[in-house]
Order: structure tokens, then sequence, then C-alpha cells
């Protein structure tokens, strides 16, 4: 068995960040790559995320998995902050192939991406501190830009113009927030059509947590969106996120079903 990086970013990704793995005859069998990201807002005692690819013929996912693991943790030890880091990969639900592979590497099955279905819920729309409320500015490319921006410190997932774009020519989009002065509080994003809506993105800023933001925000949405005939809310949370989770619980959620594992280590 052989390991390789490519001569240039493969796929946007840096040379020293991608690893492939060939046999004895140099026939290519695997390969796995690493980028890393930040995820302060949504993880702050362990901010520092890399994401794990690994497709791989079962000869050569040992080697390749333990060049990544020697990998992340060199970009580990490369912040300017000693930090701790989660490596994770994502799996399908019915791979349990993979699932197998990672339990036995060390790797805890302790999260994954939910969805999850609850009624429009009946919630005040008052922020329980002075705040203006308004729907969210997006006339200009540097507002839509910023909004982006916004939800997407929020995100594992970023958001892109292109989707937004899909999302504001849906029967129920809905951008609203939270605000004092120029400064936001707190933004909900959720379009759709017919009785049933998607909340794409909901953030509260880490300073104004706990004091009923999440809750207020959809109690707006609401009072927009049940006048068109929307019953029900759509929503994708993963299941180590605390405050999702707990939202969820409030608005008496369904979970319908998982759509992905995310298997993860700490570095």
């Amino acid at each position: 068995m052989h390991l390789t990086h490519p001569i240039a970013p493969y796929q946007g990704i840096a040379p020293e960040d991608c690893i492939f793995v060939t046999n004895d005859q140099m026939i290519e069998i695997g390969m796995g790559a690493l980028t890393q990201f930040w995820q302060q807002e949504l993880y702050p005692q362990m901010p520092l995320h890399i994401y794990m690819q690994l497709e791989s013929q079962p000869a050569g996912r040992n080697l390749l998995l333990g060049a990544l693991l020697a990998r992340a943790e060199q970009l580990r030890a490369m912040q300017p902050v000693p930090t701790k880091a989660r490596l994770y990969a994502q799996i399908a639900p019915e791979n349990w192939e993979m699932s197998n592979f990672y339990t036995k590497a060390g790797f805890k099955m302790d999260d994954s991406e939910d969805i999850y279905h609850f009624p429009l819920p009946i919630w005040p729309a008052h922020p329980p501190v002075t705040c203006n409320y308004a729907s969210v500015a997006l006339r200009t490319p540097d507002e839509v830009q910023g909004f982006l921006n916004r939800m997407n410190a929020f995100r594992i997932t970023p958001l892109d113009m292109d989707f937004l774009g899909q999302c504001m020519q849906m029967e129920h989009f809905t951008a609203i927030g939270y605000y004092r002065g120029a400064n936001p509080v707190c933004e909900a994003l959720l379009t759709g059509q017919g009785s049933t809506v998607t909340l794409v993105s909901l953030y509260v800023r880490s300073d104004y947590r706990r004091q009923g933001f999440a809750k207020s925000i959809l109690g707006a949405a609401a009072d927009i969106l049940r006048p068109r005939g929307v019953t029900q809310v759509s929503a994708r949370v993963f299941s180590r996120n605390a405050p999702q989770t707990g939202l969820m619980r409030a608005a008496g959620a369904n979970k319908v079903r998982t759509v992905s594992l995310l298997p993860g280590i700490t570095l």
C-alpha cells in the first residue's frame, strides 16, 4: 500500500489535506480529505471541527484513516491557541459497514442529523428585552451577503446565494429578526409551500441566549404564516446541539427520520 498527495488542490482542498491510497500495483483504491472550520457559536467548548471524507476499499481504509488522523492532529496543533477539536465523518444511517469501521476505530456515534416536524407554534412574538422587530433587509447584494454571513456563523453546512434565491421564490418565504439598533440579536429563515414550511436556519447571539428569543422569533413567524394556511414546520437538527434539541422539545416536535450519522472523535 502507498499513500500520496495530489500535486495541486483537489476539488478546492489543499494538497496536504488530501490523501490517496494505492495498492502495490499502484492502482488507486481510496481517497480521503480533511476540511477544517470553526464553530465557536454552535459549540463554544470545542470550536474547531474537522470534517473527514474517507472513501476506500476495505484493504486501504485503516492505512488511510491513520494518515488522516495524523494530519488532523497537525491541524489542531497549528492553531495559535491550544484548543480541543472534533474530527468527524458523515455516513448514511443504513451503512452498517462504515458504522462498524468507525466504532472499532474509537469514534463515537453520538451525533446525527435528524428531521423533526412540529405544529406551527402559538408562542408570544414579543422579545424579552427592548428590540426592534423587522423583516431582514435583502435589497442589495451586500445586504444578502451580510445575512448569509450571519446565518452561516451558526451553521455547519453553509447557505449560498443560489440557495437563498430558491428560498425567496417559494410561497412562504419569511426572513425576520430582532435588532438592537443596527445590531442583529436573532434572525430566522423559513420557506415552503402549501401547509408546511421548513425552518431553514435560526440563530440567537450567544450573549442573548436563554432569554426566550428563539421561541419569540418562531412565534412572530407563526403570526405571519398562520393566515396563509401553514400548519406545520419541518426542521433539521443535530442531536449534539443542546439548544436545537431543546427547542424541538419545547415545540412538541416529533422526530421523523435520521438523515445521516456523524461519527466523531475528540483530538
